[in-house]
C-alpha cells in the first residue's frame, strides 16, 4: 500500500513536471520573423535597432521575391508581392489609402524633376512640345533605371493608365535620345556627370529619385528645389519606389498579436519618419516629418498626386 502510495506521488511529480516544462515551452515567444530584399538587410537591421531598440530579438530572413513565405512574419519588400505580367503597376490614391491589398505603405523614393530655385521650373511645353528650347534637361543616358523613368511617361496616356506589352518600352528606350529633347552625348552619361552640371551656373533641370539628390555630398544642394513631373490637366501620376510591409499570420493568436501591434508601430508617423530617414526617402504617412525642403516638397506632391506608379520590369 504505501509503495503504491509513493508510486503515485512519484508519477505525480513527473506528470507536474512536464506540465510545467510544455507551459514553460509554449509561453515562451517566438523570435519575430521579418522578411526583406536582399538589398535592404543591412539597412533593415540597423532601422530596427532606431525603432525597436527595446522590443523581443528580430529574425531577419533574405526574401528572394518569389512566393510569400508560409512561416508567420512580416514581410518588407520594394517588389510586388504578386505575379507582376507588365512593367508597371499603378494605385489609386494610395495616399489616402496608404494600403493596397493588405501591405502597407511605410516611405516612397519619389521620381521629381530638380532644379536651382535661381532658375524657372520645367513646364510641360518644353517637354512635349518645345524640345528645343531655353535650359538643358539632364539625364545619365547609361543608367537604365532612367531611361524607363522617362519612358514611362511618354508612354503614358493619361494619368495612371499604361498601354499593355513591353514592345513599346523597349521602342521608347531607343528613341529617347532621337527626339530633340536629349543632347546626344548624355548617352555616355553616368549620375556623376549630370549632378555636376546640376550644380553648375548652367540653366538645367533633371528627374531624379529624391534619393539621388539627398545623397549629393555638397553643401551647396542646398540651392537646389523639387517640383513634380509637368502635366495637363487637374489629375497627375508621380513615379516611385515604394517600401511596403505586408503581414504574414498563423493560427497563433500571440504571433497574430505580436504581429498587428508591430504593424501599428509601424504606421506610427515618428517610426516612418527613422525608416525615411535612413533610406533618405520620404514617409508616407501625412504627419511624418521630411527630412529636408526638397524632402517637404516631395511629401507634399506625394500627398496629393491622384496617381502612384512603380516600374518593377
Amino acid at each position: 500500500m504505501i509503495k503504491n502510495k509513493r508510486k503515485i506521488i512519484i508519477f505525480g511529480a513527473l506528470c507536474a513536471g512536464i506540465m510545467i516544462i510544455i507551459f514553460s515551452a509554449s509561453g515562451k515567444q517566438k523570435p519575430l520573423v521579418w522578411y526583406v530584399d536582399e538589398e535592404l538587410q543591412d539597412k533593415w537591421a540597423q532601422i530596427l535597432t532606431e525603432i525597436a531598440p527595446s522590443k523581443k530579438p528580430a529574425q531577419i530572413k533574405v526574401w528572394d521575391g518569389s512566393e510569400i513565405p508560409a512561416e508567420a512574419g512580416i514581410l518588407i519588400s520594394t517588389k510586388p508581392w504578386e505575379t507582376a505580367e507588365e512593367n508597371v503597376k499603378v494605385f489609386h490614391r494610395l495616399s489616402w489609402e496608404l494600403e493596397y491589398d493588405g501591405a502597407h505603405v511605410l516611405a516612397l523614393d519619389p521620381w521629381m524633376i530638380f532644379n536651382k530655385h535661381t532658375n524657372p521650373p520645367l513646364t510641360y511645353s518644353r517637354i512635349f512640345t518645345d524640345r528645343r528650347g531655353r535650359g538643358t534637361i539632364l539625364i545619365p543616358g547609361r543608367d537604365t533605371e532612367e531611361l524607363r523613368a522617362w519612358t514611362s511617361r511618354f508612354i503614358q496616356e493619361k494619368p495612371g493608365s499604361f498601354p499593355a506589352g513591353s514592345k513599346i518600352w523597349q521602342d521608347w528606350e531607343t528613341e529617347l535620345f532621337n527626339i530633340g529633347l536629349f543632347s546626344s552625348n548624355m548617352r555616355g552619361y553616368d549620375w556623376y556627370a549630370v549632378l555636376f552640371r546640376l550644380m553648375s551656373n548652367e540653366q538645367t533641370w533633371i528627374y531624379a529619385p529624391l534619393s539621388k539628390i539627398r545623397g549629393i555630398k555638397d553643401q551647396r544642394k542646398s540651392i537646389l528645389e523639387a517640383q513634380p513631373f509637368p502635366e495637363s490637366g487637374n489629375e497627375a501620376s508621380m513615379l516611385a519606389k515604394i517600401l511596403w510591409a505586408r503581414p504574414i499570420k498563423t493560427k497563433s493568436k500571440k504571433t497574430s498579436k505580436l504581429i498587428d501591434d508591430t504593424v501599428s508601430m509601424l504606421k506610427k508617423a515618428e517610426t516612418q519618419t527613422i525608416i525615411a530617414d535612413n533610406m533618405e526617402w520620404i514617409p508616407a504617412d501625412p504627419y511624418g516629418t521630411p527630412y529636408d525642403p526638397i524632402s517637404l516638397s516631395s511629401h507634399r506632391t506625394w500627398l496629393t498626386t491622384v496617381w502612384i506608379y512603380s516600374i518593377y520590369n
